[in-house]
């Protein structure tokens, strides 16, 4: 007996060694997304069910946060992003450009439409945010209502629109894109001269037509669903001039230490079952097969009255990214 006591120190720090193993070994994943928090928590437990082997790590902010995050880690050559699932379209180019994603066509993404995967499969669409108008039904009556974007530069609508910053909000970055190249800056001049307020993200657009500090607003379908879920007076607009679709792509970047597990996510998001995980937080899934959110039109109508989606229009969009943010604020906000 007298021989064990010194012996104990060494059993107990080993038996404590073995379970720090085990978890240490655990794989790690890391998912950087512009999905709202609430969305992932409601999704996270049948995404942990599906790889038990792996400790799963989100971090979520809005698009330009998470590009902002992302390329302060690259500065610092530090980055531990596995995945990208953001709202902001063009970035994954500029990714591409630099060589930082590598390449996977997942077999579950099929049946995306060509237009919305990159063509060398860098990064394809796992979910599809639609930008229409809203208004408050306390507010206004149907045949009050605007029905097109470009009438919101009407004297009958000065000082009572609101709409997010492509400064703040990868989305609303896509539909002034979008606006820009269907009307031209004229129509952001018109927006300033009619007192258009822009500022912050599709939440704070929700807030100020709630609250009927503004008639209408520029939002994301998104935003009105989850709000008449919670018994929001809000209705949506699908603009005659077309919906402004906001393809938001997944990728793995070149540096993930697993890739095989990697390529698993991705099979897993663009899966059916990760699919109407995407239809359930009230977006559009990739895929025209499947049902679109509760209370939303089809996608087959979303994609025949949509702005324009398209190789040009992207790349161009890309190349000019900083200008019109840069246009945008000189006219909407000096």
């Amino acid at each position: 007996m007298k021989n064990f006591f010194p012996l104990f120190p060494l059993v107990l720090s080993l038996l404590l060694f073995i379970p720090a193993c085990s978890k240490k070994s655990k794989k790690e994943l890391w998912i950087y997304t512009s999905m709202y928090k609430d969305m992932i928590e409601m999704m996270k437990e049948d995404v942990q069910r599906e790889f038990p082997d792996v400790t799963l790590q989100w971090f979520a902010s809005g698009s330009e946060k998470v590009a902002a995050k992302i390329n302060a880690e690259l500065e610092a050559k530090n980055l531990q992003a596995d995945i990208l699932m953001t709202s902001d379209p063009f970035f994954y180019i500029e990714l591409k450009n630099k060589g930082l994603l590598t390449p996977y066509e997942s077999p579950n993404s099929k049946n995306v439409p060509p237009a919305l995967k990159d063509s060398e499969h860098y990064f394809a669409t796992q979910r599809v945010p639609v930008v229409v108008m809203a208004y408050n039904r306390n507010d206004l009556k149907p045949h009050e209502l605007p029905k097109t974007f470009k009438e919101l530069t009407e004297e009958k609508w000065k000082g009572k629109v609101v709409m997010g910053s492509p400064l703040e909000s990868g989305t609303t970055f896509t539909a002034v894109a979008a606006l820009n190249a269907k009307y031209g800056w004229d129509f952001f001049k018109k927006l300033r001269a009619n007192h258009v307020v822009a500022a912050g993200g599709n939440s704070t657009v929700r807030e100020k037509l709630e609250s009927k500090e503004f008639s209408v607003g520029i939002i994301l379908l998104e935003n009105i669903l989850q709000a008449q879920s919670q018994a929001s007076p809000l209705e949506p607009i699908y603009p005659e001039d077309g919906v402004i679709m906001v393809p938001s792509p997944v990728a793995i970047f070149k540096r993930t230490k697993d890739l095989e597990l990697a390529k698993r996510m991705i099979d897993f998001l663009f899966s059916e079952r990760g699919q109407r995980w995407m239809i359930k937080a009230n977006m559009y899934s990739a895929n025209p097969m499947l049902p679109p959110p509760d209370n939303a039109k089809p996608f087959g109508f979303i994609l025949k009255h949509s702005f324009p989606w398209n190789s040009e229009f992207t790349q161009n969009t890309f190349k000019e990214h900083q200008t019109l943010k840069d246009t945008f604020s000189k006219i909407m906000y000096e």
